[in-house]
This record gives C-alpha cells, structure tokens and sequence, in this order.
C-alpha cells in the first residue's frame, strides 16, 4: 500500500473513532462528510467506469483504427479532456499498451487538466460571482502555463516514446484555452458548460444501465466490472473521509500557526485556508472565494489546476486503480505543478509590483 493512503486510512479510523465517541473532539462530522461522498462517487464514476471498458473490450478494432490516423498517441486526447474518475483512467489503460504512457496519460494528465477541463471549470464559473471570475482565470492562466514543465520533466523521467510530439496536442489545447479566455470569456464559459453537462448527462445515463444490467443482466457491461466498481468507490470513500479528517484537524488545532503562515505569504487566512481544503477537493474552497483577497484568489485558482484533489478523491480512485508507483508519482507531479503555479503567481504580482 502506498504510505499516502496509509496516512488518509489512519486519519479515516481517528474519524470513526470520534463518532463511535460521539464527536468528543468534533472529527466525526468531517468523518461523515467524507462517507456521505460514496454515493457521489458512485453515481459519477461507475457508469463511466462499466460502460467504457465494457465497450471497449468489445470493440478494440476501433481503438487501433483511430491510432492509424492520429500522429500522437490517441491517449494524450483522452487524458487531456477527462477526468480520471470520469472515464479518462479507464479508457487510457484500455487504449494504450505502454505502462508509462497510462501513468502520464491515464494518471497525470486526466488528473490535471483533464479534470480542469470536464469538471472544475464548468463548476467553478457557474457557481463564482461574477467580479470573482477575472480573477479566477488569470489564475487558471498561471496553472496552465506552468502545466506543460512540469509534464515534460515527468515524460523524461518515465521515458516516453517521442515525448515532443505527443505534448502538441496538450500544449494546442493550453494554448487554445488560454487564448479562449483572453478573447472572449462568455463564449468559453458557454462551450464548457455545455461539455461539462454532456459528460454528466452521460454519466447518469450509464448508471442507469448498469443498475439495469445489475438487477437484469441485460449486457450493457459485466458483472466482474461492477464488482470492481464497488471496490473502487469504497476505497475512494475512505481516503476521503481521512483527508477531511486530516484537513479539520489541521483547521482546529493549527489556527495560529495558520494565522502567522497567511501573514507571510501576504494572503489573507481565507485564502491559505482555501489551499488547505483543495488539497482533499477544490470544490471546498470555492465558497471562500469571494472572501480571499486578488492574491489569495490568484494562488487558490493556479494551484487547482494540478494540486487539487491530490489527497482527495482523485488520490483514491489512482491508488485503487494502480499501483505504488503511479500513485507516487501522481502525489509528487500534482503537487509540484501546483507549488509552481503558486510560485508564478507571486514572480508575476512582484513584477507587478515593480513597475
């Protein structure tokens, strides 16, 4: 087992410890936020997860026409537009048969700018104030740009055939957004939402049928896929409920150290609060947006782009999928790219400064 899940596994117990103590030290709330995910995650994940492997189980002759006509590796797309929970994993480990490229694939880039594409975006500029969005995506900006680095360094390290050309692709699609976001906001903001919706209309279609072919065995997928399924959601349900364990002890005990770090770093507590929480899920942060200061708000978007989820149910769904390895790997690419866009922010806003 990996030692980060370990981690999140122990912290999950003291949870369960305290509710069993009927929240004497005030954990078992976090606790049961984290178990009340399960459902969540099963409604998201396992019909992506059943259908897509089942479909292309049975059909692989597909998967190698579409590598005849493309010039990179078809998994830099998939990976690149989907999160690793929404497909993206399951489809890059059928479609590829280099172990190295369904850990850059499959593992790091659905986790980074696959899920900022299919999921945070959509949400985020659906849900933020509307003064809030400037800022949002000059941030998302910082994450994108310092994004492809950091790729590039972990292909190197994993040895990634023709590593250059298969990053066109992902650096057409930064670039692409980047663009999209500078010259007209409202129409990217619309064409997200739109892909965001198809995804998760897709993915309460799939539910449904396999809770059909669960009951019924009508041959949308197989039942040894919906086993595995199971398997996955309950352990992503575990290392969240500890991430949200961990992030509470931290909030409770640790408010003055918090208080003096914000200082520091010339952010305002909302704002380094709001770091904290991204590392279980972004999602928890976005509430505390409009409170952050520009600074706070410029870190906290940068750093969604890759750090976010890192301990949260991304972490789960990777280590019940994969191996140590990839696991690893994905905790230290993740949160390298993310104190990278951090450190961005802060080169740009000094400069700022300066002139």
């Amino acid at each position: 087992m990996n030692p980060f899940v370990c981690i999140m596994l122990i912290f999950a117990t003291i949870g369960l410890i305290d509710k069993i103590l009927d929240n004497k030290f005030g954990l078992a709330s976090a606790f049961d936020k984290g178990i009340i995910t399960m459902g969540d995650f099963m409604l998201s994940i396992s019909g992506f997860y059943c259908i897509s492997i089942a479909f292309l189980r049975n059909n692989t002759e597909i998967l190698n026409r579409l590598g005849d006509f493309l010039f990179f590796d078809p998994s830099i797309l998939i990976g690149s537009l989907l999160a690793p929970d929404l497909g993206g994993y399951s489809i890059v480990e059928m479609i590829s048969k280099d172990p190295n490229m369904i850990v850059f694939a499959g593992v790091l880039l659905t986790s980074t700018i696959g899920a900022t594409i299919s999921f945070q975006l959509p949400i985020f500029l659906n849900n933020l104030e509307k003064d809030d969005v400037p800022s949002f995506m000059q941030g998302i900006a910082y994450g994108l740009i310092v994004l492809p680095i950091v790729l590039i360094l972990v292909g190197l390290f994993l040895q990634i055939d023709s590593l250059m050309i298969n990053m066109i692709p992902l650096l057409v699609l930064c670039i692409l957004l980047l663009f999209m976001f500078f010259i007209n906001l409202k129409l990217s903001v619309k064409i997200l939402t739109i892909f965001a919706n198809m995804i998760r209309l897709l993915g309460y279609l799939f539910f449904f049928l396999v809770c059909l072919t669960f009951f019924f065995d009508l041959g949308f997928t197989q039942q040894d896929l919906i086993q595995e399924v199971f398997s996955i959601v309950f352990q992503m349900t575990l290392i969240v409920a500890g991430s949200l364990v961990l992030c509470q002890l931290i909030l409770k005990y640790f408010s003055l150290q918090i208080e003096k770090l914000a200082t520091m770093l010339h952010i305002n507590q909302y704002a380094l609060i709001g770091l904290i929480l991204s590392l279980g899920t972004s999602i928890a942060m976005m509430p505390l947006f409009s409170k952050m200061d520009t600074k706070g708000k410029l870190i906290n978007a940068a750093f969604s782009v890759s750090g976010a989820y890192v301990f949260g149910g991304q972490l789960g769904f990777i280590a019940s999928v994969s191996n140590s390895f990839s696991t690893t790997i994905f905790i230290i690419a993740k949160l390298s790219a993310g104190i990278l866009a951090i450190l961005m922010v802060y080169l740009f806003t000094k400069r700022r400064m300066e002139n």
